[in-house]
């Protein structure tokens, strides 16, 4: 008996880590954590590095959306009104991401005016609360892909893993110091919102795993 017992405490821990729920209620955790920080004007909560990015407050807002709409993914299977609400929540990311990135196409929106970039701190002079093009694109592709899952579509999970492996390059070019690693002519993605996507992307297609299986 205690040979089984303890055989099951290893099942227990993968099913946590490979749990939708535990996925989402990270992504809304760290739309919380964005949205506290300019609550509280805490400079901390919004960059997490010091001297660098803030993420914008519609982007912790539309984290909380996302996260919300894949925990309903889950635990609404069996009620219709659920998966209703899953798919009005994934409406705000898809017309935001894009209406972001038609201003962002005549240069009204996230633009750096002036930046210095050095190896121990950065610089940028750009609207505090504006929202990265990339991080635009990113929502957009987050809010198709569950979507997709929503719908059982073949291409989910590779949605999922195209955002996750973005979130993990962006969160890779702040550790190295070089967070433009995608151009510089933009507002770069913020750490925060960084590790937002990699998550959406984890929770993403663990959703599309858990369904298929």
């Amino acid at each position: 008996m205690m040979k089984d017992a303890h055989n099951q405490e290893p099942d227990q821990k993968r099913q946590i880590i490979y749990h939708t729920g535990f996925w989402a209620v990270m992504i809304v955790g760290i739309g919380i954590l964005g949205l506290s920080g300019w609550a509280l004007s805490s400079r901390t909560l919004v960059t997490i590095i010091p001297d660098s990015v803030t993420i914008a407050p519609i982007s912790a807002v539309l984290f909380i959306l996302l996260g919300i709409s894949l925990y309903l993914a889950e635990y609404g299977i069996r009620d219709p009104r659920f998966l209703i609400i899953q798919d009005v929540l994934l409406i705000p990311p898809a017309l935001i991401g894009i209406w972001v990135l038609l201003f962002s196409a005549i240069g009204r929106t996230g633009v750096i005016h002036i930046y210095s970039h050095a190896s121990d701190q950065i610089f940028l002079i750009a609207p505090e609360s504006s929202m990265s093009p990339v991080s635009a694109v990113l929502f957009l592709l987050t809010a198709l892909g569950l979507y997709a899952n929503r719908h059982q579509f073949r291409y989910a999970p590779i949605l999922a893993i195209l955002i996750s492996c973005a979130g993990a390059i962006l969160i890779l070019g702040y550790l190295l110091g070089n967070p433009f690693l995608y151009g510089m002519s933009m507002k770069p993605v913020s750490f925060l919102s960084a590790c937002g996507f990699l998550v959406c992307g984890i929770g993403q297609w663990v959703s599309a795993h858990h369904g298929s299986g």
